[in-house]
């Protein structure tokens, strides 16, 4: 490996750093597409939280997954540091510049390191000021690409994209039969990691049943433990399968694999779904394309209200809204997503 007028030439193992969270996670496969791409021979290695280590298996863009314990203390990082510093790696790309992966970075010396860039100043003026200096194309895919842009040549991002093996679709299958799923059905992810985040129960509920009234359709809906949204929905109908907190990660994105299309808020398995090749409807409300919220498939839906003046207001949409009404959400109508799903011919 050499490095050339501070360029890094062929190099045989890479190591990229993105410790969360899911959706986080799976965008940062569109980097990894470009990166085997530009470095077609190198090896690449991905370190990250053990508890989203499970996303990546089958990724043939990686070559190794590093998981690493949340709860890791400062003298760990350090020596995870150390060890990467004394390791045969030619590059480290940090993708995610939190205070965790900064510690780990400051300690690599010998070994050429790039990392990227969060526009922390442009969303503060944002959020706080209403001022808007992003740029008209700015995208995640477009930040998440900046540690790498001088190889890009203007070419276009790649989707992020995700792998699930025949037998765990298989496996999918046989289990929901089991549950007594036996239609195509819809995947309804409705939880997110900030209940600012989550489309009202209501309209989840009109929704739902006018998608039933018009397709002989099953729902499935999927969520982490404390996704409590999830159990509400399901009280909309007896026939709706409620697998909240009942599938692993591995087991979610096989059941998304296989579902005609998914209807969710701003939350990682959304994101998840457009990566394993889903169409989905994907509800934004707090969060927007300048923080990182949106959808990268042509063919998915994303439904926003762009006419509320206080959105975005924080980054990842955890900021309590201060307005008597949430109205970046209870402006998007059941009538509307509706609408959009039938524009875009989903049924």
């Amino acid at each position: 490996m050499a490095i050339v007028k501070n360029r890094i030439a062929n190099p045989k193992r890479i190591l990229v750093i993105k410790f969360s969270s899911i959706g986080d996670i799976v965008l940062t496969t569109s980097p990894l597409k470009s990166l085997k791409k530009i470095f077609p021979s190198a090896k690449i290695d991905f370190l990250t939280l053990n508890d989203y280590a499970s996303i990546l298996e089958g990724n043939k863009y990686i070559d190794r997954i590093i998981p690493f314990d949340r709860n890791t203390g400062f003298i760990k990082l350090l020596k995870t540091g150390k060890w990467i510093n004394n390791s045969a790696y030619d590059f480290v790309i940090d993708f995610h510049n939190s205070l965790r992966s900064k510690i780990i970075r400051f300690v690599i010396r010998n070994i050429p390191k790039r990392n990227i860039k969060k526009p922390r100043w442009k969303r503060f003026l944002l959020f706080r000021f209403r001022k808007n200096l992003f740029t008209a194309d700015f995208s995640q895919l477009k930040l998440l690409h900046q540690p790498i842009s001088e190889w890009m040549n203007n070419e276009e991002y790649p989707l992020p994209e995700l792998f699930i093996s025949e037998i765990e679709r298989k496996k999918a299958g046989m289990f929901l039969k089991e549950k007594g799923v036996t239609k195509p059905y819809i995947t309804i992810i409705p939880g997110a990691a900030w209940l600012q985040k989550s489309w009202l129960i209501d309209n989840y509920c009109k929704l739902l049943a006018e998608l039933k009234n018009r397709r002989n359709i099953d729902f499935v809906i999927l969520g982490g433990k404390s996704d409590g949204i999830c159990n509400e929905v399901a009280k909309c109908d007896p026939t709706f399968l409620n697998l909240q907190g009942k599938t692993s990660l591995r087991e979610s994105m096989a059941i998304i694999t296989k579902a005609r299309f998914v209807i969710g808020a701003d939350t990682g398995l959304v994101h998840a779904a457009e990566a394993l090749g889903k169409r989905v409807v994907a509800i934004f409300g707090p969060t927007s394309r300048e923080t990182g919220a949106g959808v990268n498939r042509n063919n998915s839906i994303s439904i926003e209200n762009k006419d509320v003046w206080c959105r975005p207001c924080s980054q990842t949409g955890k900021r309590k809204c201060y307005r008597d009404e949430q109205y970046c959400m209870t402006t998007i109508t059941s009538e509307i997503v509706l609408s959009k799903i039938n524009e875009g011919g989903l049924l």
